[in-house]
């Protein structure tokens, strides 16, 4: 099977928790690191979901991020089978942008 690092996802949170990557089928994916990039002035706060988009999946709950500030999630460790949902959203507005680095495996 082959192996490749890469950036796995890039898109701006809102206030729903949706997909922000799906494992494509006959791949297992591991993700590595989550940036979260407040593109506004105001605190934000982060819920990511991983399996589902219900509270049952939660793996962060509450991750602050400062205005104009950055948070860096690393060495997470999460493996995650064809099709497995990870999502994410966040308490008002549109200004996070959430970056998924991971390796997929085919």
């Amino acid at each position: 099977m082959a192996r490749y690092a890469k950036r796995l996802a890039q898109t701006a949170l809102s206030t729903t928790t949706a997909a922000v990557y799906t494992v494509p089928a006959s791949t297992t994916a591991q993700v590595t690191e989550i940036y979260f990039a407040n593109t506004g002035t105001t605190q934000r706060t982060i819920n990511v979901t991983v399996g589902g988009t219900f509270s049952t999946n939660s793996v962060i709950i509450g991750l602050q991020v400062n205005g104009t500030a950055s948070v860096i999630v690393q060495d997470t460790k999460i493996v995650a089978a064809a099709s497995t949902i990870v999502a994410a959203r966040q308490d008002v507005g549109t200004d996070i942008i959430c970056t998924i680095f991971g390796i997929e495996e085919v």
